[in-house]
């Protein structure tokens, strides 16, 4: 509650700034200030998937199909959902983008997109 109480004082205290602005001030302002949350936001979430390598939170109990997948990483140096659909003979390429995407969320995986495709590599 004490949070909301101060974002309200906040906002009153640039009102009068804000009712002198134009609108591409304010468009500006507001572009800024999302850049600079998604910023902050991927920030911590390195920051986090660090403390959780640190606890070794990364790597532990990772499935058989998992461990594959990493080693044909290791071995190629990258994978596409494709690659690890043959690989590991799934029938279609959502169980690879799902295994692929859940390495990713835990850290182990950085993705990287060009264009259409999407490759995974070490973290």
């Amino acid at each position: 509650m004490e949070d909301r109480d101060t974002i309200i004082q906040e906002l009153a205290d640039i009102k009068p700034l804000l009712e002198r602005a134009d609108n591409a001030t304010i468009v500006l302002l507001l572009t800024t200030l999302i850049e600079e949350r998604r910023r902050t936001n991927k920030l911590l979430e390195e920051i986090l998937q660090l403390l959780k390598q640190e606890k070794g939170e990364n790597v532990e109990d990772l499935a058989e199909q998992d461990e594959k997948i990493l080693e044909l990483i290791r071995e190629r140096g990258y994978v596409t959902a494709e690659d690890v659909k043959e690989a590991l003979g799934y029938r279609g390429l959502n169980g690879a983008s799902a295994r692929l995407n859940n390495l990713h969320k835990r850290g182990i995986l950085r993705k990287i997109r060009k264009g259409k495709k999407v490759y995974f590599t070490l973290s």
